[in-house]
């Protein structure tokens, strides 16, 4: 899948990197859930040298809420190691400050976030450790940031989940779940998938400890497709999902997640003939090149097996929509002089500094496609709906939603529900995409200049990230022509 398209700003000319640097630490379990309520004592490494006192919370430096004392840790067991997610840029807090054997104690809140250190020593390890059932602290993860900016995830090696209750002998031995259900031909509208949906999207796991288990009975369903290109017919097996709580008399323990095998019933699901020769049309260029395009972007699926769109989660572009809507509220509640009191060169703060995964400063951790871009989606989404859907790129165009103005849509959820509802939706957008936003690609597509398409479509980090992006689509022209 294809990199949302912009051209990324001309690079500044850089000053020597400061000796101190923000870093963020959080704690997932296996399944990216957060932990809420761990004991951790962040400290300086073994062998670091003394530096100036840390100080945490926010970019002004105010100490957060969660800080409650300083504390010398015991001895403790071996690390485990901590990942590390993408960096950017800040400034130097004084380095006149004095030196002390910085060490602090901290609690992790609901969304696993334990504190942000705006002035840690850039290349010195920071040892994180947390408070067992015994009241000991073990050593987890030693971190060193080498990054202006730098969020690490420590991650448990053990399920945190949820426990269900037993039935009792009154119950019945098998009790509907009530799940959500999509019948067949529904068109599904961004709202009530996350709404409805959005809990079962991803993680969604129980433990059941005395013989309750989460059971699937499945209904097999045939469905005839046409290929568009050599109008063969296939018949494929889809398969409905429907769990229910059954009585085994057999104590155990579980773990599943509760997917739905078709979430949209899009109408219709392929590019036709007539729509390409209709979009061609209306940009005067050939039907091939607009076919290179979808095959570029989405391989030529506008939607996935379940019938959702595809799409393109981009923690980048959540920051900084989500800075920017912080920005124009602090403007319009009279906080215009105190951003301009603030040095240019102060980094800026995360809005939502106990998600790295899903907002940060810096790109390129997108995950494995499908489902689990509708994962990071519908988490994103509990943060700020309208931030997450413009912080996507759609459909087999894959258009970032960030443009869903410039794309004659009233707001984002217009947008979004007409790349879901069929191609006719996303074939309407994208002639107002090219017509308002990207007029240099279509002049490129007519005139077969792919460098000049693919400069214009997906920005020029292509040639360095994806650097077969202009040639691809000459042969897919050629193919289609």
């Amino acid at each position: 899948m294809a990199h949302p398209h912009h051209a990324p700003a001309s690079a500044p000319t850089r000053a020597a990197p400061s000796p101190f640097v923000e870093v963020t630490i959080v704690f997932r379990d296996t399944l990216k859930k957060p932990i809420e309520g761990l004991s951790v004592l962040v400290k300086a490494g073994a062998g670091a040298p003394q530096a100036p006192e840390w100080k945490f919370g926010s970019a002004e430096g105010s100490d957060g809420p969660w800080l409650s004392r300083r504390y010398a840790p015991s001895e403790a067991s071996a690390a485990e190691a901590a990942s590390v997610l993408g960096g950017a840029s800040a400034s130097a807090p004084d380095a006149s400050a004095p030196t002390v054997s910085n060490r602090a104690e901290v609690v992790t809140d609901a969304n696993g976030y334990a504190v942000t250190i705006q002035n840690a020593a850039r290349n010195q390890p920071i040892a994180v450790w947390v408070k067992n059932r015994s009241g000991k602290y073990a050593l987890k993860a030693t971190v060193t940031p080498k990054k202006d900016i730098s969020a690490f995830t420590v991650v448990s090696p053990e399920y945190h989940l949820e426990a269900t209750t037993k039935l009792t002998p009154k119950d019945e031995l098998e009790q509907d779940l009530d799940l959500p259900v999509v019948k067949e031909g529904e068109v599904m509208t961004i709202e009530r998938l996350v709404k409805d949906f959005g809990p079962y999207i991803g993680w969604s796991q129980k433990v059941t400890e005395q013989g309750e288990v989460k059971k699937d009975f499945p209904t097999r369903k045939k469905e005839v497709t046409e290929d568009e290109r050599t109008h063969k017919k296939k018949t494929k097996i889809t398969i409905e999902h429907h769990y229910k709580v059954v009585d085994t008399g057999a104590p155990r323990t579980v773990v599943l997640n509760v997917l739905g095998s078709r979430l949209n019933y899009p109408n219709p699901a392929t590019f036709s003939e007539d729509q390409y020769k209709n979009m061609a049309t209306q940009l005067n260029v050939e039907v091939a090149a607009i076919k290179a395009i979808v095959e570029q972007e989405s391989q030529g699926h506008p939607y996935l097996e379940n019938g959702l769109p595809a799409i393109l989660y981009e923690r980048r572009h959540f920051f900084d929509l989500a800075v920017k809507k912080r920005n124009a509220s602090d403007r319009s509640e009279g906080g215009a002089n105190k951003q301009r009191g603030k040095k240019k060169t102060a980094p800026v703060e995360n809005p939502y500094p106990g998600f790295p995964e899903l907002c940060f400063s810096s790109g390129d951790n997108y995950g494995p496609s499908g489902l689990h871009q509708y994962e990071k989606l519908v988490r994103a989404a509990k943060l700020d709906f309208e931030v997450a859907l413009m912080a996507c790129s759609w459909g087999g165009f894959q258009i970032l939603g960030e443009y869903y103005s410039s794309c004659e849509c009233t707001t984002i959820f217009e947008f979004v529900n007409k790349f879901i509802s069929g191609t006719d939706g996303q074939a309407e957008i994208f002639v107002a995409f090219m017509k308002n936003v990207k007029p240099n690609c279509v002049k490129g597509l007519q005139t077969h200049n792919w460098g000049q398409v693919a400069d214009a479509y997906n920005g020029t980090s292509w040639r360095t990230k994806n650097p077969n992006y202009a040639s691809n689509l000459a042969k897919y022209y050629d193919q289609f022509k």
